[in-house]
């Protein structure tokens, strides 16, 4: 029933191609096939040395899952491992995934006791609530890296003036990612030099590292990513600090970084890295190298290597910089077990990202699949006064909302008070001039009723509510995404929503702990905290608005997009003024 095509001609080839395809999905689900393509490279797998690919090359046994959408990536990295003498567990060519898709794939490399990491390039997925669920157990047993393909197509999308913009963007497969704890890959040599990392430092742990360096230069600049990447330096133990100060000159400062000086010798580097590794509270250790005067450079790799393997509990990993004076230092290194970048930047970008999975695996919750609902109709939008009884029904604060149809009804109007037209066409309110703030009396409202009555075209009308004044204005929402579901949204809200771009996005399950790291990272978050003295305010209540939310994405399957804009802060309290859905 297995069966790998390997052969193109299908969807990727007109019309007629299309409809072949189909026949094969067809003949697949009627005798229950696992078709493999097709339009694909094949796949191989090294434990029992097959390899059903039209491939020449062969792959050396590893611990590394390789799956992608793309064959020329596939080649590429055949040829890649090859020069490297870099082994793979299973490697996967997935093709036009007419039948199994990478979800099939990641949900047996769940059970695969041959592979620790599994690694991915992919162009599109087709069911991210199935994926979802998938890889939330994966990842928690294991790594999974993917690069997404097509980022800078729905790049475009990530302005998020409204909920409505993520449809289908890269935005919506990015929380996605967040929700699974996917390691999300930028580019393809990050894909290529986390498999050479994680191949030797799966003992990541801790959230530190210790720096060691004869370069005073590129120490300063690794300190710095160090810190935009939120990872620590180690702090030194007294014993650490004592043992140090007996074997380094006098002029080294003992503290993380550890800068040994430019005239560091191989002894001097053996002093300091030893005595690093003998201390328990060390975990990961950084050592950077530029070749000088007094550098020993091939006689440290040997030291270094050394050091390693009577350490195996550490993780070490180098960067030696330069060109002809460190290449044979390098390959020692290499062939030690060494990962040696040729710059700083990758290593820490690689321990960034296994730092960051690791503390998210922590408290990663499997995804539970609420099926998809396909309706027939879409983009209708919901009349407006009914749209702010299901807010409430969901226990979001709304303003007090009432229709306006006469003179009668501004008898009735608290003051100050504000109008506004409503209807399918009006969104931007404040571009239509379709909102009257701070109307005093009655006198007033019925002019201003008079002027937003012209611009009332079918099935719109006018509502009044009463002025409420805030500080701060917020946007809350959701859009029902094609392949991931529920993508709920929360950022700086009001007019400028489009200029300030200032939004995180979660999945329909999110916790309170997922709502709260939400708000935190958006960039309006110190004021919303309390900042320069002013008090802060009443979160709690954001909170609760954000959880309605994800409740009415999960019960009110029929709701395709709720926009909430803005929804006001003052203090303790929190009110939405405005809100729109479309079913």
């Amino acid at each position: 029933r297995n069966i790998i095509i390997v052969s193109a001609g299908f969807s990727e080839d007109g019309a007629e191609g299309g409809r072949r395809e189909k026949k094969i999905k067809e003949l697949a689900k009627r005798y229950r096939l696992n078709v493999l393509g097709p339009n694909c490279l094949g796949m191989m797998n090294s434990a029992n040395n097959l390899n059903a690919t039209f491939a020449k090359s062969e792959i050396k046994k590893g611990r590394a899952a390789f799956v992608s959408q793309s064959g020329a990536i596939c080649s590429a990295a055949l040829d890649w491992a090859q020069g490297k003498n870099f082994g793979f567990s299973k490697f996967v060519s997935l093709g036009n995934k007419a039948v199994l898709d990478e979800n099939d794939f990641f949900e047996y490399f769940e059970k695969d006791r041959e592979t620790d990491l599994v690694v991915a390039y992919l162009e599109e997925i087709e069911d991210g609530r199935k994926f979802m669920e998938v890889v939330s157990r994966l990842s928690k047993i294991k790594p999974v890296a993917i690069l997404k393909a097509g980022q800078s197509e729905a790049g475009a999308l990530a302005a998020m003036s409204h909920t409505g913009s993520i449809a289908g963007s890269n935005e919506a497969v990015l929380a996605g990612f967040k929700r699974t704890g996917v390691i999300v890959l930028e580019n393809i040599e990050e894909m290529f030099d986390l498999l050479l990392f994680y191949s030797k430092h799966k003992k990541i742990k801790g959230d530190d590292v210790v720096l060691i360096s004869n370069a005073g230069g590129p120490m300063v600049a690794t300190v710095d990513l160090l810190s935009k990447n939120g990872v620590s330096l180690n702090k030194f133990s007294r014993e650490l600090v004592e043992e140090l100060k007996e074997t380094l000159p006098k002029i080294v400062k003992i503290k993380d970084p550890l800068d040994i000086i430019g005239d560091a010798d191989a002894g001097r580097f053996k002093d300091a890295i030893e005595a690093v590794l003998e201390d328990k509270k060390v975990s990961n250790v950084l050592i950077l190298l530029t070749p000088q005067t007094s550098t020993e450079v091939k006689k440290t790799a040997e030291i270094i290597t050394s050091l390693a393997a009577h350490h195996k509990d550490k993780v070490i990993f180098t960067s030696f910089m330069g060109g002809k004076s460190v290449k044979n230092a390098k390959a020692i290194l290499e062939k030690g077990g060494i990962t040696n970048f040729d710059f700083p930047n990758k290593d820490v970008n690689m321990l960034t990202k296994i730092i960051n999975y690791e503390n998210d695996r922590k408290k990663l919750r499997v995804y539970k699949r609420i099926p998809a609902q396909e309706h027939k109709r879409r983009g209708e939008q919901l009349d407006y006064i009914e749209t702010f009884k299901i807010l409430k029904k969901f226990g979001i604060p709304a303003v007090e909302t009432h229709k306006v149809t006469g003179q009668n009804d501004l008898k009735i109007m608290s003051y100050p008070a504000v109008l506004k037209a409503v209807g399918k066409k009006i969104i931007h309110k404040t571009e239509k001039r379709a909102v009257a703030l701070g109307i005093k009396n009655k006198q007033e409202a019925e002019k201003k009723l008079k002027e937003l009555k012209r611009i009332l075209e079918d099935k719109s009308y006018c509502v009044s509510q009463p002025m409420v004044a805030g500080d701060i204005e917020m946007i809350v929402g959701f859009r029902r995404d094609r392949s991931f579901g529920p993508i709920i949204m929360v950022g700086m809200g009001g007019i400028y929503t489009e200029v300030f771009k200032d939004v995180q996005l979660g999945v329909d399950d999110i916790s309170n702990a997922d709502i709260r790291d939400m708000i935190e990272k958006l960039k309006i978050y110190p004021i919303l905290k309390g900042a320069r003295g002013k008090r802060g305010y009443n979160l709690k209540i954001l909170d609760k608005i954000i959880s309605g939310v994800a409740r009415m994405a999960q019960k009110r399957r029929d709701i395709h997009e709720l926009d909430i804009n803005p929804v006001i802060l003052k203090g303790d309290k929190a009110i939405a003024l405005d809100a729109r859905i479309v079913i």
